[in-house]
């Protein structure tokens, strides 16, 4: 199986496009987008499949990304408030 690094960056008006496309998500996970620069490119490390709860009981199937953040950490973070932005940097 091959594996590869693939690259993604944060959403153009972030907030606005994920209360339209993404309304189960809750403020905490978009705040989270502020740990990333716009228009830099983050290599995905891993993907996890997850399971979302919305607020009236109903299951939403995501993605979760292993990213390193500006402050050289690393944090999970769901899929949703990224784009693809090819396989290098």
């Amino acid at each position: 199986m091959d594996r590869s690094i693939f690259y993604v960056t944060i959403r153009e008006n972030n907030e606005e496009r994920l209360k339209e496309f993404f309304p189960y998500l809750a403020p905490e996970y978009k705040n989270i987008a502020r740990n990333f620069k716009k228009g830099k490119k983050y290599p995905v490390l891993s993907v996890e499949m997850i399971t979302l709860v919305g607020e009236d009981d109903t299951n939403v199937d995501s993605a979760r990304f292993l990213i390193p953040t500006e402050n050289g950490n690393f944090l999970w973070v769901l899929s949703e408030i990224f784009v693809y932005a090819g396989l290098e940097e």
